[in-house]
C-alpha cells in the first residue's frame, strides 16, 4: 500500500489568491502552518509585527478564499497584520526585504499591489474607509463586496465609532465588519468594549465547547446548531451593542479554525444588510514565545534568534529612549505626584516597569488619543501634574484637543513626544516629522528635545518645578546608554555651544547633535554647534551674539520644518534686521518611507554628504 504524499506549498512561488478556491479544508490548513513558519523565519532576520501576523493567518487565508481580490475590497485596520495578505497576493520572495530600504513595506501600500486597497498606518480608519469604497461602487455602478479587518482594540478608536454610527443606521450599503478579537491591542486590551467582547465570548467552559463543536459537528449541524443559538440567545440573552446599532452580530467564531471562518463569512456573504463578525483569535499562535506573551513585547519585534526569542535582544549596556523617560518619571512619580496618561503604549512607550511599581500612578486609556489630551487637560485642571505620553504621529490625531483645552488655555500638561524624528523601518505612516510644526502652531506652548539622558531630567525637572503652561519633550526611536544622574539641575530656556569653531554655526537639538559633531570633526568643518534644546522659546541671548558675528548659519532639523526652528531663527533676523546667510537642511515636502534611518537621512538630502555640501556653499 503507497503511502500518501506529503501536501507542501512554495511559498515565495505564490503569485495571486486563486489557488487558494481549489484547495480543501485540510490543505488550508497545512498552507497556514507552513506560512507561520515562513513569518517567524523571515520575521526573526528582518523585524516587524509579528504576533498579530501570527494570529490573523487562517482569517486572511478565508478572506481570499471567499471574496475575489481585487475585484471585492479587503481592507485592513493598521494594516500591521497584512504579511499573510502579502504571501498571497504574490509578494513572499520579497520578504527578506521587509521594511528595509527599498523593500518590502510593514504597512499596505499602494505602490506595491492592486490588492492593497486602503493604505493605513493606524488605527481606527477601516470602516469609515469601507463606507467610502460601498459608496464609490454605489457612484460607478461597481460590483464588489467590501470588508473591514479590525481589531479589538482598534475598534474603539472615535473614527471607528464614527462610521459605526453611520454605517448602522444612516448608510443603505452592505459592510462587512471582521472584528479580530485577541484580547490585545500592542498590550492587554483595556475598557467598557473589552469587557463587552470578553462577555460575549463567555466563559473558558464554553469556549472550550465551542472547539469541540468545531471539530466534530458537521456543516449542516453547525448552521443548525447556529440557528437554535441565535433563538436561545434572543429570548435569555440582552442583545449586544452592535445589534442595538443595527448590524446582523455573528459570533463568536473561532478565528483560527479557517472551516469556520469560512462558513461564516460565506453566511455574511449572501446577506443584505451589514454584518459584524466576531472572530476570536490567539495573538502570536504558532510561536510560543510570541503565543504566551501577555505583555505585548512580541507585537513589533527588531530581528531576533527564533529560538531564543527576545532574550537579551538589545544587551545591558543600552535602553530605549522611551525606556529612559520612563526611569527619569518612575523617580519623581511619588514625589512630584506624577500621573501618565497613555493611549494603549505602555510597552511600546518604555512603561512597563514604571506600570509594576506605580499601578496607580499610570492610565491606558486605549486607542483613544483625543480623550487622553482631554482627560489630561481636566487634571491639569486640577492642579494635578500630567505627563501625557504618545508616539509623534498618534500625536496628531489629537491635534484641535491640545491645541483648544491644553495650549489655549495654558494649562500644565507636560507631553512626552516619543518616535520623534526619523523613525526608521516603520516607514512614512510613522515617521515623527511634523509635530515640533503642529506644536509651534499652538500658543503657550514649550517644546524641547534633549541631546541625552541627562539633559531630557534637567527639563523635566524644569518642567514640573519651575514652568506654568504646556511644556512637550522629544525624544528618538533609539536605543541609548544608560545613565544614573544624581545631581540633577532644571535646564531653563537656554541654549548651549558645543564647540568652538571660527567660520560659521551649525544649530540643531536632540541626539542627532552627535552625528553632525562627528560629521564636523570627520570632515575638518570649521563650525561650531548649537544645542537649540528649547526649539520654542528660542534663546535669544545666545541667538543674538551668534548674529552679531556675522556668521553663516546651517539649521538642521529632522522635522517637517514648515513653522519650526529654522522659520523661527529667519523671523528673529528679520525683526531685528540681521543678515548672516542661513539655510535650512530638513524634511521639507518629503515623504520618507522605510528604511534604517540612516537611508531615511539620505532620502531626505540630510545625510554626512548633503550636510558638506550645505556647509561648503553657504562660505
Amino acid at each position: 500500500m503507497s503511502k500518501k504524499k506529503k501536501i507542501s506549498f512554495d511559498i515565495e512561488s505564490i503569485k495571486d489568491p486563486t489557488f487558494l478556491k481549489d484547495l480543501k479544508v485540510k490543505e488550508l490548513e497545512i498552507l497556514a502552518q507552513e506560512i507561520r513558519s515562513f513569518l517567524v523565519e523571515k520575521i526573526s532576520k528582518t523585524g516587524g509585527h509579528l504576533a498579530s501576523n501570527l494570529g490573523a493567518v487562517e482569517l486572511t487565508l478565508a478572506l481570499h478564499y471567499v471574496f475575489d481580490s481585487p475585484v471585492d475590497t479587503i481592507i485592513y485596520d493598521v494594516s500591521h497584520q497584512i504579511y499573510t495578505h502579502k504571501i498571497l497576493t504574490g509578494r513572499a520572495s520579497e520578504f527578506d526585504t521587509l521594511r528595509q530600504h527599498k523593500g518590502l513595506s510593514g504597512y499596505a501600500s499602494y505602490n506595491e499591489s492592486v490588492h492593497d486597497k486602503w493604505e493605513s498606518g493606524h488605527a481606527g480608519t477601516s470602516i469609515s474607509a469601507m463606507v467610502g469604497f460601498l459608496q464609490a461602487n454605489k457612484v460607478l455602478n461597481k460590483e464588489g463586496n467590501v470588508v473591514s479587518v479590525v481589531g479589538d482594540a482598534s475598534i474603539i478608536n472615535g473614527t471607528n465609532m464614527e462610521a459605526l454610527n453611520y454605517l448602522g443606521n444612516m448608510y443603505d450599503g452592505k459592510g462587512i465588519i471582521l472584528l479580530n478579537d485577541n484580547n490585545m491591542s500592542i498590550s492587554k486590551t483595556r475598557g467598557a468594549m473589552s469587557v463587552m467582547l470578553a462577555r460575549l465570548r463567555g466563559s473558558k467552559f464554553s469556549k472550550g465547547m465551542r472547539k469541540v463543536f468545531d471539530k466534530i459537528l458537521p456543516n449542516f449541524l453547525f448552521r443548525i446548531g447556529r440557528r437554535i443559538k441565535r433563538a436561545l440567545k434572543g429570548i435569555f440573552q440582552r442583545r449586544n451593542m452592535f445589534e442595538d446599532m443595527g448590524y446582523v452580530y455573528i459570533g463568536p467564531v473561532n478565528g483560527n479554525n479557517i472551516k469556520r471562518v469560512i462558513q461564516t463569512l460565506k453566511s455574511a456573504k449572501k446577506m443584505n444588510k451589514s454584518v459584524v463578525i466576531h472572530a476570536v483569535t490567539k495573538k502570536g499562535l504558532g510561536y510560543a514565545f510570541a503565543e504566551y506573551d501577555e505583555e505585548g513585547s512580541y507585537h513589533g519585534v527588531p530581528a531576533f534568534d527564533k529560538k531564543a526569542g527576545l532574550l537579551n535582544n538589545n544587551g545591558n549596556s543600552k535602553i530605549t529612549w522611551s525606556e529612559g523617560i520612563a526611569s527619569i518619571l518612575d523617580k519623581y512619580a511619588e514625589e512630584k505626584d506624577i500621573y501618565v496618561l497613555i493611549p494603549a503604549m505602555i510597552v511600546g512607550g518604555g512603561f512597563l516597569e514604571f506600570a509594576e511599581k506605580h499601578p496607580n500612578r499610570i492610565i491606558d486609556v486605549g486607542i483613544a488619543e483625543e480623550h487622553a489630551a482631554v482627560m489630561s487637560a481636566a487634571l491639569a485642571l486640577n492642579k494635578i501634574n500630567v505627563f501625557l505620553s504618545y508616539y509623534s504621529t498618534f500625536s496628531q490625531r489629537a491635534y484641535d484637543q491640545i491645541l483648544n483645552d491644553i495650549a489655549r488655555t495654558n494649562l500644565k500638561v507636560v507631553i512626552g513626544i516619543d518616535r520623534a524624528g526619523f523613525v526608521g523601518e516603520d516607514g512614512s505612516t510613522h515617521q515623527g516629522l511634523y509635530d515640533v510644526s503642529m506644536f509651534l502652531s499652538m500658543p503657550n506652548m514649550t517644546v524641547t528635545m534633549p541631546k541625552d539622558l541627562k539633559e531630557a531630567e534637567g527639563l523635566l525637572k524644569y518642567a514640573y518645578d519651575l514652568h506654568d503652561g504646556p511644556f512637550v519633550i522629544r525624544y528618538p526611536r533609539a536605543n541609548i546608554k544608560k545613565e544614573i544622574n544624581n545631581d540633577v539641575k532644571p535646564i531653563g530656556p537656554s541654549w548651549e555651544q558645543l564647540t568652538n569653531k571660527t567660520r560659521g554655526y551649525v544649530i540643531s537639538y536632540g541626539p542627532v547633535l552627535n552625528f553632525l559633531e562627528e560629521v564636523i570633526e570627520e570632515e575638518k568643518l570649521d563650525f561650531s554647534l548649537i544645542n537649540a534644546r528649547y526649539i520654542h522659546p528660542l534663546d535669544e541671548k545666545l541667538l543674538r551674539t551668534i548674529l552679531e558675528t556675522g556668521k553663516p548659519l546651517v539649521v538642521y532639523e529632522e522635522t517637517h520644518a514648515s513653522g519650526a526652528l529654522y522659520q523661527k531663527i529667519l523671523e528673529f533676523m528679520a525683526n531685528n534686521e540681521y543678515h548672516n546667510k542661513i539655510t535650512s537642511l530638513s524634511a521639507y515636502n518629503k515623504v520618507i518611507r522605510h528604511g534604517f534611518v540612516s537611508d531615511n537621512r539620505s532620502d531626505a538630502e540630510m545625510g554626512k554628504a548633503d550636510i558638506v555640501k550645505a556647509i561648503k556653499e553657504i562660505l
